[in-house]
This record gives structure tokens, C-alpha cells and sequence, in this order.
């Protein structure tokens, strides 16, 4: 017999992992349905530029 899940999130981008997350708390059976090899999609390896702004940071823009 397959299984069966409440919810089927397609994509296993940045919003899926989002959305499991609070998924998980639900105690819903969920399923995240991706053809990559890692979960991420594409924001795993396509900017290596990108980085999380530390307070700082923000500090000198916002000023």
C-alpha cells in the first residue's frame, strides 16, 4: 500500500524547508517532492556571494 500524507509541498526550495519546518510542529504527515540530489534546490550552490548580514552590517546601512 503507498503511503499517504496530508500535505505534498512541491519544489524543495528555501519555502519548503520554511514551511516543513513549522509542518513538523503540526503533526501533519508531510512529504517534500524535489528532483535535486539535497534538499536547498537551487540556493544550496547557485550564490556563493550570499551571506547572512550580521548586525553590523545593518548598523552601517540603516545609518
Amino acid at each position: 500500500m503507498a503511503e499517504q500524507f496530508d500535505v505534498v509541498i512541491v519544489g524543495g526550495g528555501q519555502a519548503a524547508l520554511a514551511a516543513s519546518y513549522f509542518l513538523r510542529r503540526t503533526g501533519l504527515r508531510y512529504v517534500i517532492l524535489d528532483n535535486g540530489t539535497q534538499a536547498g534546490g537551487a540556493w544550496v550552490h547557485g550564490w556563493d556571494s550570499l551571506h547572512l548580514p550580521s548586525p553590523a552590517f545593518v548598523g552601517r546601512v540603516v545609518s
